[in-house]
């Protein structure tokens, strides 16, 4: 739970990079206000008679400024703005890399990218984080963010976030993981984990929270929960709402239970029960 949330705000910024080629070895394509196309080689390029589209094949590559795209085949189609790489694609930049079996970027007056689609096995990897999931979604317009089906979300040092779909604002700061029926949300690092419906994270706050019904399991307890807070920065997270913690030792019921997992300890609060070795004690908050 002490990773920066940071590493959400991180996985656009390879996606703002995007832009389409100047130029080609093949000839320029006539221009036109939809696409401008740019540098690409490939075992075969074809382009149609009205230059409205251009397919190319075989050891794709294609350079966007510092961004570099391989691919084995290539469709560029100027009335929709569109460029797709198919096969095996793999992009690289100076920020990190992407790679999927699909790449899809729509294209608006010359080289502005609006949105970058990568589809199947879809994966963002820098320095600091790396994100897995079927799908994921750049939007520039919108200063968005999503990926959708089997999310996974690794950050520096050991956090990481699963779940069924991410949704992530640049402007606001704030990125939210879903679970669903099938999946739940979980954050996990190596002191423990917490899994709910769905999962706030705020950047600017260092917060995170999970939206429960929660259960979690910390250290050598077992903790159910309304909701449960997390503070990245100070390591610990605050569980609510008829929270009961079970642990070879016994059982404990508080209203709230703080977690600090650096100290290793729990903190009950509120109305408190604790059933040690057959014997019920009473606590007073």
């Amino acid at each position: 739970m002490r990773a920066n949330p940071a590493a959400l705000v991180a996985v656009a910024g390879l996606f703002m990079a995007l832009a389409v080629p100047a130029s080609t070895e093949a000839g320029p394509l006539p221009s036109g206000p939809a696409t401008t196309p740019g540098t690409l080689s490939a075992d075969d390029i074809a382009v149609d008679s009205r230059g409205a589209t251009l397919v190319a094949k075989g050891h794709v590559a294609a350079a966007y400024g510092t961004l570099r795209v391989m691919s084995d085949v290539l469709r560029v189609n100027r009335a929709a703005g569109t460029a797709t790489f198919s096969g095996r694609v793999a992009l690289t930049d100076p920020k990190g890399r992407a790679s999927a079996q699909e790449v899809t970027l729509t294209v608006a007056r010359g080289e502005r990218v609006t949105m970058a689609v990568l589809s199947g096995r879809a994966s963002v990897e820098t320095p600091s984080y790396a994100l897995l999931a079927d799908r994921i979604v750049a939007d520039r317009v919108r200063d968005h963010l999503d990926a959708e089906g089997n999310v996974t979300l690794f950050s520096q040092p050991d956090l990481i976030v699963t779940g069924a779909r991410l949704a992530y604002d640049a402007g606001k700061e704030h990125g939210v993981i879903y679970g669903n029926a099938a999946t739940r949300a979980t954050v996990q690092n190596r002191d423990g984990r917490i899994r709910g419906r769905w999962i706030e994270v705020f950047r600017q706050a260092g917060q995170a929270i999970v939206h429960g019904p929660i259960e979690a399991e910390v250290f050598d307890a077992r903790l159910t929960g309304a909701d449960a807070t997390i503070d990245l920065g100070r390591g610990s997270a605050v569980i609510a709402g008829q929270v009961k913690v079970v642990r070879r030792q016994g059982t404990l019921t508080a209203d709230r239970v703080t977690v600090f997992y650096r100290a290793g300890r729990f903190v009950a609060e509120g109305a408190t029960h604790m059933t040690l070795g057959g014997l019920d004690e009473a606590f007073s908050p």
